[in-house]
């Protein structure tokens, strides 16, 4: 079994016992597709399915009922012989946070696991089937993705005599790109593939120490590198077979570092999608900036993962898009998928197309270095990726400031256009261009990195914002939040920021303070993004619209945009956009931030008031709404409305009681019968309902609904609580808190002991122990003098008991 991280808890009582003590299901996640996949021996029933995992996995509480009810919808996985093959094994990969629950879980079954992610593959127990498996785990909720680990093949088509010379230099522009720029040794291309003829003449003086991902075995230890199939070796020629040394040819650059990841002991050359994907990352964590795999499955989950990984740590992934002339999708934004063209600029006919591909390159009929010191002419997409990853390797050697975004941009934006106007199906953005590649890095200006967090105290601000309508100035208002100075909008001014790096960071969240002054009907703040050029140039698309609803008071409120996927490009701006009608229209902003979607606040405090619900802190939302009445933001939950919070870490406060206090009223329309039902996250991993309101204890009116959590609930660090209605009209709710604060407090003067709220003998006591010792609290009319009036203010004060 594969050791999860421990949740942090104070309490040193079995997660199991209480599970048991709870008596709930673990929420899962929706089943995926449902169709049946093909070339797969039929699934077993599902019953029987259904008892050969559950007897295989180290079962979580409420998995049981989880697989039951997937299993019978298996996901569907179509095997291609010769491409992509089954193994009898998938590979899987926790979300987030979840890591420990879904490890425990399938750690009987495990075989590998990444030195570097939490990855892991796992075996198929007999009486399953890969889609079975598949669906039984995604189910749970607890996996970012499970897919068959893949046998892989190299992704080559038979030798084409017909091509006798390196013909794909002059379409790359390659002479005048060397007038330029050779391409430096400090740059490493690693070439995930069959191993490397260590001998040859035009790739051994470039060679560095690599890996036997296979045999999971570094080269310096006694990892075996040597080619043991020929496919390794034109792969890395064509990329980085060394330039002006009378011998042979020549790859992209002539002076890379070549990095040998052998990924496959088979002399046949296939792979497993895991051991390439474990080979690339290897490559990163020692220093390789551009990786190639040039094999076939380009486009699966995984290889998604791997390439966001692969850029954290500097490095970027290209891998070859395929040869069965098939149309691949979807689009993956962290790693190159390369096609393949001829000599004439035409689409390879072999050469798969789609939303995946991104880029191509010549591939048809292309000369490289073959085993044994020969050369050859072949052709493939295999060939195209590495010729794509050399003019990237080009790249790099231009500026070592570049990360791999960098890279990838200029990449992107300096091609060749062929085809249709602008990107397409069949050769992405267009054919690589090494000399053009060469001129736009070295002009090139780098987006601003993210995390970006602005206070707007001194001048600096004006290198991350540019004024494009009116003026923008900043001012000192009383009760700044973030500092003493605050940005201003008034009028129609327009503000926007430089180009952002939108991808260097993960779910990217938008932040800010806003007070509003003078503000009248009709006039707003827009906050918008620049759309991605490739999907509508020149484009802004609304992130929110705020008005002056509700914004007559002085203080400053929370802003918190998830920014959605399509802002994750690199040169993305944010602008922010008033519309009013004259100067003394005023916007007050600060603390502005541009970050990953961090770790939940405890404790967690929510009053509506910037008119949404922010992902910062809530999770689920279904059904919900935020609305308007009485000068004051709520949440309207509909019938099926849900509201589930994100992890609320708790821990820090110790084990001490914590508590959940919210608002509660419905609309005229909830009847007696409909329910909202509050339920925390305990800590055996499960939803436990603490309380079902029934929509006839409520009025129309707030009433605070004040719920103690039980002490399974008590210091956890991913303790979190649910909301869900079941109504003909709307259950309204405000001001939740869910912390250690304990409810209510003192309703007056004499409310000096618990229990607050009412006035009993613990106050009267507590008065005279605090006059005796004459403690401020028996200070009732506060003059600093503890006598008569004191005494007789206090008994006044009690007689007349709480509101």
């Amino acid at each position: 079994m594969i050791p999860g991280t421990p949740r942090r808890s104070a309490m040193l009582i079995s997660a199991s016992l209480l599970a048991a003590l709870a008596g709930n299901a673990l929420a899962a996640g929706d089943p995926a597709p449902t169709d049946q996949r093909a070339d797969q021996p039929p699934a077993a029933t599902t019953a029987t399915a259904a008892a050969a995992a559950t007897a295989a996995l180290d079962l979580q509480p409420g998995d049981e009922r989880i697989i039951n009810a997937a299993i019978g919808q298996p996901l569907e996985f179509v095997s291609i012989a010769g491409e992509r093959e089954f193994t009898g094994e998938l590979i899987v990969h926790a979300k987030s946070g979840k890591a420990d629950r879904a490890n425990r879980r399938v750690g009987p079954l495990t075989l590998h696991s990444s030195a570097f992610v939490d990855e892991h593959v796992v075996r198929v127990p007999a009486g399953t089937t890969e889609g079975q498996m598949a669906a039984a785990l995604m189910a749970t909720g607890d996996y970012e993705f499970v897919e068959p680990n893949w046998r892989l093949f190299p992704a080559a088509t038979p030798n084409d005599p017909q091509f006798g010379s390196s013909w794909q230099h002059t379409r790359l522009q390659s002479t005048a790109a060397w007038d330029l720029h050779t391409g430096g040794s400090d740059v490493i291309v690693a070439v995930c593939d069959s191993g490397v003829d260590t001998d040859h003449p035009d790739l051994a003086a470039s060679l560095v120490p690599g890996f036997n991902a296979a045999s999971r075995r570094p080269q310096a230890t006694g990892g075996e590198i040597e080619d043991i199939n020929g496919h390794g070796t034109f792969v890395a020629g064509c990329a980085a077979a060394r330039g002006n040394n009378n011998t042979g040819v020549v790859g992209v650059g002539w002076d890379f570092s070549i990095m040998p990841i052998r990924v496959t002991n088979n002399t046949n050359g296939f792979a497993n999608g895991f051991d390439i994907l474990e080979g690339a990352r290897w490559a990163a964590e020692n220093g390789a900036q551009i990786i190639n795999a040039s094999f076939s499955g380009g486009t699966s989950s995984a290889n998604q993962t791997a390439g966001r990984y692969i850029k954290e740590q500097g490095g970027l992934l290209f891998w070859a898009a395929g040869n069965d002339g098939a149309y691949i999708s979807p689009n993956r934004p962290d790693y190159v998928i390369v096609g393949s063209t001829t000599s004439s600029d035409n689409r390879s006919g072999f050469s798969n197309y789609g939303p995946a591909v991104d880029v191509t390159a010549p591939g048809s009929g292309v000369r490289s270095t073959r085993r044994f010191g020969l050369y050859g002419n072949s052709s493939g997409t295999s060939y195209a990726s590495p010729i794509a990853a050399g003019v990237g390797a080009m790249i790099f050697s231009v500026n070592s400031q570049f990360n791999p975004h960098d890279v990838q941009d200029i990449l992107y934006n300096s091609v060749d256009d062929l085809g249709a106007p602008g990107r397409d199906d069949h050769f992405g953005r267009g054919r690589v261009n090494t000399r053009k590649a060469i001129e736009l890095a070295m002009i090139y200006e780098r987006p601003l990195l993210a995390p970006i967090n602005e206070s707007f105290e001194d001048s600096a601000w004006q290198d991350l914002l540019t004024t494009t309508e009116g003026t923008v100035e900043t001012s000192t208002p009383a009760q700044a939040p973030d500092g003493q100075s605050v940005l201003v909008l008034n009028e129609n001014d327009r503000v926007e920021t430089v180009r952002l790096a939108g991808r260097t960071i993960d779910d990217p969240t938008l932040g800010f303070w806003l007070r509003a002054s003078s503000i009248e009907a009709g006039e707003s703040l827009t906050v918008e993004y620049l759309q991605d050029p490739e999907i509508a140039p020149d484009t802004w698309i609304t992130l929110g619209t705020i008005n002056g609803q509700g914004r007559t008071g002085d203080e400053f409120v929370r802003y918190d945009y998830q920014l959605p996927f399509d802002f994750a490009w690199h040169g993305v701006k944010i602008r922010f956009a008033a519309d009013g009608s004259d100067s003394g229209d005023m916007w007050m902003i600060d603390g502005l931030s541009i970050d990953t979607l961090g770790d939940s606040i405890a404790p967690l405090a929510e009053d509506f008031e910037a008119n949404q619900i922010p992902a910062t802190r809530w999770e689920e939302i279904e059904n919900t709404l935020v609305a308007f009445d009485d000068n004051n933001f709520y949440a309207a939950m509909g019938d099926g409305g849900e509201l589930e919070s994100r992890d609320i870490p708790l821990f820090q406060f110790g084990f001490v009681p914590s508590f959940i206090r919210f608002d509660a009223w419905t609309d005229t329309q909830a009847m007696a019968g409909d329910t909202l039902a509050v339920e925390f996250f305990n800590i055996g991993g499960l939803w436990e309902v603490l309380e079902v309101i029934d929509a006839a204890d409520l009025d129309t009116d707030p009433q605070q609904i004040a719920l103690d959590i039980p002490f399974n609930g008590w210091a956890l660090d991913d303790m979190k609580i649910r909301l869900t209605s079941t109504t003909a009209g709307a259950f309204h709710i405000d001001n939740i808190y869910v912390g250690p604060e304990a409810p209510g407090g003192p309703c007056n003067q004499a409310d000096l002991a618990e229990p607050f709220g009412e006035l009993n003998f613990f106050d009267l006591s507590a008065f005279l122990s605090a006059f005796n010792a004459q403690e401020p609290a028996a200070d009732i009319n506060d003059d600093g003098v503890y006598n008569f009036f004191d005494v007789s203010s206090f008994l006044s004060t009690f007689t007349n008991g709480c509101p």
